[in-house]
């Protein structure tokens, strides 16, 4: 299985994340914007406003590279 790296994703790509919605979505792109790369998934729990991370999470996000020279993704 592929992973969806998180800090390089695309819009779309963010979508097929289960249980990700629009609102998550740009959520995590505001994030990248302002604030750069989500470093892990309880930082990610916080940027989509919810208290923990979702445990299905770690089969399906990559979160490298999450340091501050990570590319900026396409379209975000």
């Amino acid at each position: 299985m592929v992973k969806t790296r998180i800090n390089q994703a695309n819009p779309q790509e963010l979508l097929e994340i289960p249980g990700m919605d629009a609102t998550g979505r740009d959520a995590i792109v505001r994030h990248r914007a302002d604030h750069g790369p989500i470093r892990n998934a309880d930082e990610l729990a916080k940027v989509l406003g919810r208290s923990a991370a979702n445990a299905a999470w770690a089969g399906e996000i990559d979160f490298d590279p999450a340091d501050d020279t990570a590319p900026e993704a396409p379209g975000a």
